[in-house]
């Protein structure tokens, strides 16, 4: 089974086109986003490798903000250790089980999904947060909470930032406060 997204960017001016490739045994996530970062422009290629419980297994992100390429590729094994491809060690983000990669909001599915969710509930959530502006990898400590069905609220760490997001049935953002909105398949 495969589903396709394509999300608006609303803060930037960007477009992201994103498959969802379900398998036996994986969740392969293929994404494009390009466009603008005010007057910068950006272009981002991510492959996502997620176990059937929504958690990243290996990241690959390749990014050009300006005229600068930046490339990552990262492994998480299943003591929530990440190594990159030639076995460098990265212990600041063990147990970071997802992602969450700026630019786009289809890393916000993976927190929805892979969680189980009471309603009113807080969860809290360690990512490995990839800031594609500033090229910065770093753990993160996030919060979310289901306050009505297909409606979560995302808060980061420090509670400076916040937001009511809504998404499908299927886990995915339709709508994120002045940042994306889902143009398919609405």
């Amino acid at each position: 089974m495969q589903k396709s997204i394509v999300w608006e960017g609303l803060h930037y001016d960007t477009e992201e086109h994103c498959n969802i490739n379900y398998l036996d045994e994986a969740i392969i996530v293929r994404s494009e986003l390009e466009g603008w970062a005010l007057t910068i422009p950006v272009y981002v290629e991510y492959v996502l490798r997620l176990d059937l419980y929504w958690n990243v297994v290996e990241l690959d992100i390749n990014f050009t903000v300006g005229q600068t390429l930046f490339v990552y590729l990262l492994f998480r094994d299943a003591e929530g250790e990440w190594t990159d491809v030639d076995g460098k060690a990265f212990p600041e983000f063990k147990g970071c089980n997802y992602v969450d990669i700026s630019l786009t909001p289809f890393t916000n599915t993976l927190p929805v999904k892979g969680s189980r969710w009471i309603q009113g509930q807080r969860q809290q959530t360690d990512v490995l947060y990839i800031d594609i502006l500033a090229n910065q990898l770093r753990k993160d400590t996030q919060y979310y909470t289901l306050l009505s069905p297909n409606n979560y609220r995302f808060e980061n760490d420090g509670g400076n930032f916040t937001a009511d997001i809504i998404v499908d049935e299927d886990g995915f953002v339709t709508h994120y406060p002045q940042l994306f909105e889902m143009l398919k398949p609405i």
